[in-house]
């Protein structure tokens, strides 16, 4: 029988990113089972229209660095827990999770799940912001009833080891509805590339060094002396300095008008399915959905080999082609052989190893399971299971949705 108290899941807004879509496909699914459910975030976005039944609850501190937003949140969080007294709490992305953990003090009886969705492993160039990172992981993780990983690589961190242990990790990945992203890729576009019948390439994501498009612009360079007049198009939000930057970058290398930075498109998958290839050069990643909506579009893919759960996703190499995204004569000799028929390594069904049913199936599971496990663990003595046994007196029942 449902329980009386909802599941929360929080993420920071709700507009169109991988954290967004997967707290949108959570909450669908548990109300679909029965479960109440409502989505906190700091605040809405595209994606709220998506919600079928579930409320959504606007915390109104979203202004300002995303980071001292989430901190001047956190006592808001709080009373909204302690006044909704949840079954379970669902921390969606990594951003969010130190917010939800400060404000979970207080609240032991409440199970709490992590979702690391993103590499925590990257440190960029700031050391600094690496050790804190890495501190604010380890108190997650010993807070944490169940940890949720979308890749192998990132459950084998180290700031999980003891979680791992306890046997209080889960590696899932993400999921994709093949079927609704073919049938929005048969839509019609109207796009100037699509006239000439010349080649291009996609890469879908953010404007941001992340996404590595520094070395993405001088692989392009490289593989037109492979295939002449192949071009790039690059779909995701475009901060304008960023933006200046590369066509800076771009204009240097002789590219002017082989790049175009087209801004979110609102329904890329048209132009994804008719590219030459998608190019996913991340420096890192959790588990990219972009690359599992290219699979569902048909599209022959080239990943970076670090860019998360991508090597996972195509076995290696068996369906697309891996390149290291730090070395742009690598990426390009990849590029030239996926844009080429008869060199190319096809995707093939792999998609369907990642059906979105299946993955939301189980991690609707993972969440009615929460309150169980996490009364066990209180029951535990000092020093068992968790770093920091959590306190309190056990409440609920256990539920299934």
């Amino acid at each position: 029988m449902p329980s009386l108290h909802p599941v929360v899941l929080f993420s920071g807004s709700l507009a169109g990113d991988g954290v967004a879509r997967n707290t949108v496909h959570l909450a669908n699914a548990l109300a679909r089972r029965g479960a109440p459910v409502e989505v906190v975030c700091l605040k809405g976005g595209a994606l709220a229209a998506d919600l079928r039944g579930p409320p959504v609850t606007c915390l109104g501190r979203g202004v300002g660095p995303r980071g001292l937003a989430l901190a001047a949140a956190v006592p808001a969080l709080h009373a909204r827990l302690k006044a909704l007294g949840p079954s379970v709490v669902v921390s969606m992305g990594n951003h969010a999770h130190l917010a939800v953990w400060a404000a979970l003090r207080g609240l032991p009886d409440t199970p709490r799940i992590y979702r690391i969705s993103n590499d925590p492993a990257h440190h960029g160039r700031d050391r600094l912001r690496g050790g804190l990172r890495e501190l604010g992981l380890r108190l997650i993780a010993a807070d944490a009833t169940r940890v949720l990983c979308v890749s192998a690589a990132i459950a084998a961190r180290e700031p999980f080891r003891r979680a791992r242990r306890d046997r209080r990790v889960d590696i899932l990945p993400n999921g994709v509805d093949a079927v609704a992203v073919r049938a929005r890729a048969a839509g019609p576009v109207r796009h100037p590339w699509l006239e000439d019948g010349k080649p291009f390439l996609v890469a879908v994501g953010r404007l941001h060094r992340q996404k590595n498009y520094e070395a993405l612009i001088d692989a392009l360079a490289l593989a037109r002396t492979e295939v002449p007049g192949l071009r790039l198009l690059v779909l995701g939000a475009a901060p304008p300095d960023r933006r200046a930057a590369l066509e800076g970058q771009a204009r240097a290398r002789g590219l002017s008008g082989a790049i175009r930075f087209e801004g979110e498109v609102a329904n890329p998958f048209p132009l994804v399915r008719r590219a030459a290839a998608y190019v996913l050069p991340s420096l890192w990643e959790g588990a990219s959905n972009s690359l599992l909506e290219a699979l569902a579009c048909g599209v022959p893919v080239v990943a970076s080999r670090i860019a998360g759960n991508a090597p996972e996703v195509l076995a290696g190499g068996r369906y697309g082609a891996l390149a290291d995204p730090t070395d742009p004569a690598d990426l390009a000799r990849a590029i030239t052989a996926q844009v080429r028929v008869e060199t190319r390594v096809a995707a093939g069904d792999r998609v369907q190893a990642f059906g979105l049913d299946a993955v939301t199936d189980r991690l609707c599971r993972i969440v009615a399971n929460a309150r169980s496990e996490h009364d066990e663990i209180q029951m535990q003595p000092e020093g068992a299971g968790h770093l920091r046994p959590l306190s309190g007196g056990l409440r609920g029942t256990n539920t299934e949705y």
